[in-house]
């Protein structure tokens, strides 16, 4: 054998048996967006189980200004909580970047938060996130992991 022609083998023999690099799947994106449509109209509505819903049973929300939240119950008591006292949110979110993997996906991105305090001033925070995906069994998505925190120290009143 010779020596050209076994170094051609050895190249093919290592290209057959690598794994191609993981890509974005351009499939798995609508169901992402899907997901990121339901979060945001379960703040527009102020539906703390829809929301807690849109979690895994074993899901972690983590933001500085709280403690760690697990479980779906844990984020639905949250949040109840928190929308119990402000009216008329919305929530906008920028996807900066997703990384996909067979089982999950990891999104980064910013997002403005807009409401209506107790005393009826409009209230807008901004903030970034990362948020992991985690694929179901029915090949639908569930937040497993957030991460977030407001990009200044306060949230700012909007003058009308």
């Amino acid at each position: 054998m010779t020596k050209p022609f076994a170094v051609t083998m050895l190249v093919i023999a290592c290209v057959a048996c690598s794994k191609p690099p993981q890509q974005s799947s351009a499939a798995d994106a609508p169901g992402i967006d899907s997901l990121n449509t339901r979060v945001i109209q379960s703040y527009r509505d102020r539906d703390p189980k829809a929301y807690a819903a849109l979690y895994t049973d074993t899901a972690v929300f983590e933001w500085p200004a709280f403690d760690t939240v697990r479980g779906r119950a844990g984020i639905e008591a949250m949040v109840r909580g928190g929308w119990a006292t402000i009216d008329s949110m919305d929530l906008k979110l920028d996807v900066a970047a997703r990384r996909f993997a067979p089982n999950h996906a990891t999104e980064f991105g910013a997002f403005q938060q807009s409401f209506r305090d107790p005393k009826g001033a409009h209230m807008i925070e901004f903030g970034r996130y990362v948020i992991v995906f985690a694929r179901q069994p029915d090949n639908s998505w569930l937040i497993d992991r957030f991460f977030g925190f407001s990009d200044s120290t306060r949230t700012r009143a909007v003058q009308p």
